[in-house]
């Protein structure tokens, strides 16, 4: 019963999450185009209108309503079984913004998005929660600094000026997921960092929050949150929150998956009883090409996609 009433409010969570970010893309459209240039030359007039805008407050009500009923929901159930259950919301907002916002989508896109969906959903079901006493320091770093100069790159490429809207939000949606992603490690090594000291991680404890304001990890995961937050907007301003949020949560869970494994030591092949099986064994890796072959597919066909609408 219990778990019956955590996976309800998990997928209740998705439902808002999903109505939250189609209702942010619908209130871009009466902002100005939001690009990272953009917002290094005016961030204090995009930042007060966007913030000023009452359908965009309303979506972050929702946003913030949602991640409050799926931290309750993970709170009392195991949350490797609940969180496939989040991914609920990019189904939301492609039906909504396609259906009700009038976003276009050509075949290959629509096989894009089936293919990240299919590519989220095995990684999750394959996620699992244990005890670290410690991670890799040097493997850390450099998965913090590769991580950091990939979305550097995206960016710089969605920001030249021949680029189409659909390179935009292509490339703005990867930079905001490799962020999200690098800062679910960011996240798990500060808990792991206060955990040494304190034995405990209580984020309603004073002396839990003392020790995480004094750790690097915690400032990287706020400052690569805050920026992945902004990078999703801009992608939502060029149009198509339907390809943008597949792409974020896909990379946003592909990253974390393939830096632990340097970073934690976890395991991509997984053995069941010592033997690896396929495909069982091999979920992690098969996920994996599943979301790159997503990628590619809607960076390569969108421009027959869009010419076939022509």
């Amino acid at each position: 019963m219990v778990f019956a009433i955590a996976a309800l409010m998990t997928v209740l969570s998705g439902v808002i999450s999903g109505i939250a970010h189609s209702i942010q893309r619908r209130s871009l459209d009466s902002l100005p185009e939001l690009t990272p240039r953009a917002f290094l030359q005016r961030h204090f007039h995009l930042v007060l209108a966007i913030f000023t805008t009452p359908l965009w407050l309303l979506g972050g009500v929702l946003a913030v309503s949602g991640a409050l009923l799926r931290w309750q929901a993970f709170s009392a159930a195991d949350v490797s079984i609940l969180k496939p259950l989040t991914n609920i919301n990019i189904l939301v907002v492609v039906f909504i913004c396609v259906y009700f916002w009038g976003e276009k989508m050509g075949r290959a896109e629509w096989l894009g998005i089936s293919s990240l969906l299919g590519g989220i959903l095995i990684l999750s079901l394959v996620a699992e929660e244990r005890e670290l006493l410690g991670y890799n320091v040097p493997m850390y770093s450099l998965c913090s600094v590769i991580c950091g100069i990939l979305t550097v790159l995206f960016v710089l490429v969605g920001s030249i000026r021949r680029s189409s809207d659909r390179d935009k939000e292509l490339f703005f949606a990867l930079g905001a997921g490799i962020l999200y992603g690098i800062a679910t490690i960011f996240l798990k090594a500060m808990t792991i960092e206060v955990r040494l000291i304190l034995e405990d991680f209580n984020v309603l404890d004073i002396a839990t929050l003392l020790q995480l304001v004094t750790r690097l990890s915690f400032w990287l995961y706020v400052i690569s949150s805050v920026f992945a937050f902004f990078l999703l907007q801009c992608a939502y301003s060029h149009r198509r929150a339907s390809v943008a949020l597949p792409l974020n949560n896909s990379l946003s869970t592909l990253v974390p998956i393939i830096v632990a494994a340097f970073v934690f030591g976890d395991a991509l092949l997984q053995p069941i009883g010592g033997l690896l099986i396929f495909p069982f064994s091999f979920l992690r890796p098969i996920g994996i090409i599943t979301i790159l072959a997503g990628v590619l597919l809607l960076r390569h066909f969108q421009g027959i996609s869009s010419t076939l609408k022509r």
